[in-house]
C-alpha cells in the first residue's frame, strides 16, 4: 500500500515539474509584434511572414514573431514612433517616412538616382553599402531605434484616368497623389503635374470621386489595389527606387540574448533576400495582370524624363553629396 501511495506521490511530483517547467519556457518565451500596412499577398508581408518562419526555427520557438498586416497594429506613419515607445515591436516602414528621423534617407528618395534593380542590389542587398550606411546612422541616432535590414518596394510607376503617358509633357496638368514628401512633390510640379499630398488609404476612394486623377506607386501595390477599376492608363515611369526599412524598438532588441539577436538579425536578411525576389516576381505579373484588365500601357524613355527635370534633380543631389556619391560609384558617374 505504502509503495502504492509512494508511486502516486512520485508521479504527481514529476506532472508538477512537467506544467512547473512548460510554464516557466512559456514565461520566458518572447512575441515580437511586427506591423505592416497591406494585404498579406504583398512581397513585404511575404518577407515578414517568412522572417517569422526562420526565427522561430532557429530559435526552437522561444522567439517568435507575430505578424500585423493591413495596418491591424496601427497606422503605418506611427511605426516608428510606436517602435520608439515600445508599443510596437518591429515596423516595416517606407523610406519616405523614415526622413523624419534620419533626413538624408531623403536622398533614395531623388527620382532617378538608382536606375535599375542590379544597381539596388549592389546598394542595399546583402548589407550593401546604403543598408551599412543608414543602419549605423539610425542605430547610432539614439531615437530607440533599431534598423534590422532595408528591403524592396520596388520602382514606382504612374497611372492616370485623363491620357496616356509617352512624353514627359503629357504628365502637364494631371492630379496625382504622392506621399508627403518635398521631394516628391518637387518632382511632380518640375513635370508640370498637381501633386497632392494624402495617405495612400485615401488614394483609391478619392480617385473614385475625381478628387484627384492619378497615383504614383510600385507595381505591385497599383496591382494589388486594383488600380485599373479607376485609372484606365498606366505609364511605365520608373521614376523612383522605392525601400522599406524593417526596424525594431530598441527595447525589444534589448529583450533578446545576443545569441538570440543574432539569429532575428541574420534571418531579417535571408527574408529581405526572398522579399526581393517575391517583389520582382510580382512586379512582372503586375504589369502583364494590368493590362489584361484593360489598363492601356505605356513606356516612359528615362532619359527624356531626366532631362525635363534636370535643374531639379541636380539640386536634390547636391543637398546629398555624400550618399548621392556612394550611388554614382555604382551607378556610374553621371
Amino acid at each position: 500500500m505504502k509503495t502504492g501511495i509512494k508511486a502516486i506521490a512520485t508521479a504527481v511530483t514529476i506532472a508538477a515539474l512537467g506544467a512547473f517547467c512548460s510554464s516557466a519556457l512559456a514565461a520566458d518565451k518572447i512575441v515580437l509584434k511586427a506591423g505592416h500596412d497591406s494585404p498579406e499577398t504583398v512581397p513585404v508581408a511575404k518577407g515578414l511572414a517568412k522572417w517569422a518562419e526562420l526565427v522561430k526555427e532557429r530559435t526552437n520557438g522561444a522567439v517568435e514573431i507575430k505578424v500585423y498586416n493591413n495596418g491591424t497594429a496601427g497606422s503605418a506613419s506611427d511605426y516608428a514612433v510606436n517602435c520608439q515607445l515600445g508599443t510596437l515591436d518591429i515596423g516595416a516602414v517606407n523610406q519616405s517616412v523614415m526622413t523624419s528621423f534620419i533626413p538624408d534617407i531623403a536622398a533614395i528618395d531623388i527620382p532617378y538616382l538608382i536606375t535599375s534593380y542590379e544597381n539596388a542590389d549592389k546598394l542595399f542587398a546583402n548589407n550593401g553599402p546604403l543598408t551599412q550606411y543608414y543602419t549605423n546612422e539610425i542605430n547610432k541616432a539614439g531615437i530607440n531605434l533599431v534598423n534590422m535590414d532595408v528591403w524592396e518596394v520596388g520602382f514606382r510607376e504612374f497611372s492616370n484616368s485623363v491620357r496616356p503617358v509617352k512624353h514627359p509633357a503629357d504628365i502637364k496638368g494631371i492630379k496625382l497623389r504622392v506621399m508627403d514628401s518635398k521631394i516628391h512633390q518637387g518632382f511632380w510640379r518640375a513635370l508640370g503635374a498637381d501633386p497632392v499630398p494624402m495617405s495612400w488609404g485615401e488614394a483609391y476612394t478619392a480617385l473614385q470621386q475625381k478628387a484627384i486623377d492619378g497615383v504614383e506607386n510600385a507595381i505591385s501595390v497599383l496591382y494589388g489595389n486594383n488600380i485599373n477599376e479607376v485609372n484606365k492608363y498606366l505609364a511605365m515611369t520608373d521614376h523612383n527606387y522605392s525601400s522599406i526599412f524593417m526596424i525594431m524598438s530598441e527595447k525589444s532588441w534589448k529583450k533578446l540574448s545576443p545569441e538570440q539577436q543574432k539569429i532575428v538579425q541574420d534571418a531579417a536578411r535571408e527574408a529581405g533576400a526572398y522579399e526581393r525576389e517575391e517583389q520582382r516576381r510580382q512586379a512582372k505579373e503586375a504589369v502583364d495582370g494590368l493590362a489584361k484588365r484593360g489598363m492601356e500601357v505605356t513606356t516612359v524613355d528615362k532619359e527624356e524624363m531626366k532631362a525635363a527635370v534636370a535643374d531639379f534633380l541636380k539640386e536634390q543631389k547636391a543637398e546629398y553629396p555624400e550618399i548621392a556619391k556612394v550611388i554614382d560609384e555604382v551607378e556610374g558617374a553621371r
